[in-house]
């Protein structure tokens, strides 16, 4: 079972007008956090109040007396916890002080903090920002490793406000804001637009990334972004790199942390350049500084990809892989739209080369991520079927040096209501079938061709052959996955 739970996202539009919708709120997730599961419940058992402890109760009346009349729970946009309250031990003391998000009265982002005292929990500080509309990034880490959390926020500027990244460090001292409140004040201020902490350096310490952006507002033609490397020692946030990025994209979207080979650290980019294309950057920490390793000129990546891409770690090895993406071969005919793309994923040698690690083809309407056979490599295209057929994608055969390609397999997703009209129309035809997946009210389906073409040569034909033979495990290629993106890699 899942310590963190995803589906208590708590709409940020929804505003509540009485405190008892956000004691209700306060209560749902802490049964979640108690229960420490994902929480999967039908529709009717929503309607019942969750049983909770005790000591949850304590926190959840402690919550409503802290927070502000006509205030409302909030998720950040990007956090690694998925629930407006946070159970955690900030200072070592082995007791987990409660961090809460949430929208005031005049819908400005704030963050309590509450601690359990021998009275039981009491409001400790207050994190507040009133330039602020929203929060963009959270992240409490102990950045120094002295076990003891530090605090950063993401602030989203309000109107004419720029966005601002705040480091907090529970051990300052606390003042009084104007309400008589105690508040924490930032150890550092930052412009910014994306931000992300990790072992960058390799000293088993958290260092802070930051991009800044300027020229955004469209004085300029493309704007610039800068990239910062701050470390955090002795109570202060010190700059050890300070760089400007390649021009290109409009704004980074994605900045990730990590190994980006068996040798190394680094850092992995991704902006966009239009409507639709990405631009992905690929650093290694080398003697001291970045280098760039991904595109590679000298190996022909120029790191541009025809649509969105959503690089990290697909395969658990806790090294980032890239997203290499491309429309399938043999319908350059097709328009944009109707297109479908391959997408491979490859992990930088810490040389020069870059191996494939997967390929896959994904679905964003349906959930679906299918992890293409070994058998199929080199050897397959995909084009869009007929949308009366319910089919979502064709596999063929594909001959690369002839131009040739032969129809294998047919992946249906059919809602669950239609499927009997479509299963007998299916039998009347005589179509072998496979169910293999069942899921949001959706069947899905394959379909293989039953014979071999006899448009193909004989060395195509075995090679076609060869492809049909993982017909009756095809499921175990498939996952459904749902609205979290970062189940998609």
């Amino acid at each position: 079972m899942e310590k963190r739970f995803r589906h208590q996202k708590i709409d940020s539009r929804i505003r509540s007008g009485s405190r008892s919708s956000l004691l209700l709120f306060a209560l749902l997730a802490l049964a979640f956090v108690a229960a420490g599961c994902k929480y999967t419940a039908a529709p009717a058992d929503l309607l019942q109040k969750p049983a909770i402890a005790k000591d949850k109760e304590e926190l959840s009346a402690a919550i409503e007396k802290a927070l502000p009349r006509f205030s409302m729970l909030m998720i950040p946009h990007r956090d690694d916890y998925k629930e407006a309250i946070r159970l955690l031990d900030l200072n070592g003391d082995g007791i987990d002080e409660a961090v809460v998000t949430y929208y005031n009265e005049y819908s400005t982002p704030e963050i309590v903090v509450l601690r359990q005292t021998e009275y039981g929990w009491r409001q400790s500080v207050l994190v507040e920002q009133p330039l602020a509309r929203d929060i963009a990034w959270l992240k409490l880490v102990d950045m120094d490793r002295d076990g003891e959390y530090e605090l950063l926020v993401g602030w989203i500027g309000a109107f004419d406000s720029p966005n601002v990244l705040e480091l907090y460090s529970f051990n300052s001292k606390a003042v009084r804001n104007d309400k008589g409140r105690l508040t924490l004040k930032p150890i550092q201020s930052l412009p910014y637009s994306q931000a992300e902490v990790g072992d960058l350096i390799g000293n088993s310490r958290q260092e802070l990334v930051v991009i800044d952006s300027l020229g955004t507002s469209g004085e300029y033609e493309m704007p610039s972004h800068y990239l910062s490397i701050y470390s955090w020692q002795k109570n202060t946030l010190n700059r050890v790199l300070n760089m400007s990025l390649p021009q290109g994209t409009n704004a980074f979207e994605r900045l990730l942390v990590g190994r980006v080979s068996e040798y190394h650290n680094g850092l992995l980019l991704e902006g966009g350049t239009g409507a639709h294309s990405t631009l992905t950057y690929m650093y290694a920490w080398e003697n001291g500084g970045l280098k760039l390793v991904y595109p590679n000129e000298s190996r022909g990546l120029d790191g541009l990809s025809g649509r969105p891409t959503v690089s990290g770690d697909m395969n658990g090895d806790a090294i980032l892989e890239l997203q290499w993406t491309k429309e399938s071969p043999g319908f350059e005919e097709v328009p944009y739209a109707d297109s479908i793309w391959m997408n491979e994923w490859v992990q930088w040698d810490g040389k020069d080369d870059f191996e494939l690690v997967a390929e896959q083809f994904l679905d964003y309407t349906y959930g679906v991520k299918l992890d293409i056979p070994e058998e199929w490599t080199g050897t397959y295209t995909m084009n869009r079927p007929s949308a009366a057929s319910y089919g979502i994608v064709t596999f063929h055969y594909w001959n690369e040096a002839a131009r040739l390609k032969a129809e294998l397999a047919t992946l249906y997703v059919v809602p669950i209501k239609q499927w009997g009209n479509v299963e007998a129309a299916w039998k009347e035809e005589h179509r072998s079938y496979r169910q293999i997946a069942l899921d949001s009210g959706n069947v899905y389906l394959v379909s293989f061709a039953a014979n071999v073409p006899d448009s193909l040569l004989e060395g195509d034909k075995e090679i076609w052959l060869n492809m049909k033979k993982v017909e009756m495990q095809f499921s175990s290629y498939l996952k459904i996955v749902h609205d979290d993106r970062d189940e998609w890699r």
